[in-house]
């Protein structure tokens, strides 16, 4: 699997959220699934320049924590994780970006944590390395376009993204990557095509089910995206493990689905459900709120109108139909 796959960009997202929120608990939990499937790439995160600044931040609180913490609860009990200062957290880190690659692996590593550490041209440098030994590497291609990105230089970043979308690919996290791509773009026809064709190769994958559903409820399939994303959920818990997504965002999906054929109580009940799981998954408070104004509940509608802002407060459609209630 490519360090650049949909399950690790999902983990690395989770763990650098976690962290600049100083929850250690939340950020062990994904770094030991990260140290388990990808040892290699867990020690080069460990060691990157903003995850040694991040968890640097209150420092002697989090360490007190840990101490008081059982052993599972923190990062990991291994030698070099254990006991280190943030002078050696940084001399660790710079020393690993020092490495010099040798494999399409290494280059693509070490661009991505270039990248993440905001050094864009010399993570670009190790992209285009790792193209001159794969042209039609997904992985590389990916990641160099979103440096792009960050880095706002948008044509750049569509030249290399039309590569990926002509790129012919069968490894089933490629054609996720891709039809990602081709979502981006709003081509919903292909993306579905290219999930379809990574399903044929394996059927009860959740995160295949998902992105399916998601694009089917996008081209307004809605019975369709509902049977995908039904079969995701159903699949998520023996899964959890390798999933790019979270249960609350194909409960949100189904809700959006189930209010499109007009059942809006099987809709409440669906992102009532995501709810549960994640009260900070505030798109369904929007979604519930809409719902409540149909129904001339106007004070439910108001309610959960506020709690979307709470998360969201200059969000303009929200504010908007915030306002139209008032009225009401």
């Amino acid at each position: 699997m490519d360090f650049n796959d949909p399950m690790l960009e999902h983990l690395i997202d989770k763990i650098t959220n976690a962290l600049k929120e100083n929850d250690r608990d939340e950020a062990a939990k994904y770094m030991d699934i990260i140290i388990e499937q990808y040892p290699d790439i867990a020690n080069i995160l460990l060691s990157s320049i903003e995850f040694s600044n991040i968890m640097a931040e209150n420092e002697e609180n989090a360490i007190e924590e840990a101490k008081s913490l059982p052993i599972q609860d923190t990062f990991r009990e291994d030698d070099d994780l254990q006991g280190l200062d943030e002078d050696q957290i940084i001399e660790n880190m710079n020393s690993m970006l020092e490495i010099e690659p040798e494999t399409l692996e290494e280059y693509i590593q070490k661009g991505t944590v270039l990248t993440i550490t905001e050094n864009f041209e010399e993570a670009l440098a190790c992209f285009d390395k790792a193209l001159e030994i794969d042209e039609n590497n997904i992985s590389a291609l990916i990641s160099k376009g979103h440096t792009y990105d960050i880095m706002e230089k948008e044509e750049e970043a569509e030249k290399v993204y039309e590569i990926v979308m002509n790129t012919e690919v069968e490894d089933i996290y490629d054609l996720m990557s891709k039809g990602y791509i081709f979502e981006t773009h709003d081509m919903y026809e292909e993306a579905l095509k290219t999930y379809e064709k990574a399903l044929d190769q394996d059927k009860k994958n959740c995160n295949l089910l998902f992105l399916h559903g998601s694009c089917l409820l996008e081209l307004n399939r809605y019975l369709d995206a509902i049977k995908s994303l039904e079969e995701s959920i159903n699949l998520y818990e023996t899964q959890s493990m390798n999933t790019i997504f979270e249960l609350p965002s194909a409960y949100h999906n189904i809700g959006i689905a189930m209010t499109k054929l007009d059942k809006n109580d099987v809709a409440l009940e669906a992102f009532n459900s995501g709810l549960r799981l994640n009260p900070d998954y505030y798109p369904s408070y929007y979604e519930i709120g809409l719902i409540h104004e149909a129904n001339e509940d106007y004070k439910e509608a108001l309610d959960n109108f506020e709690l979307f802002l709470k998360f969201d407060p200059e969000n303009e459609e929200v504010l908007e139909a915030k306002a139209r209630v008032e009225k009401l």
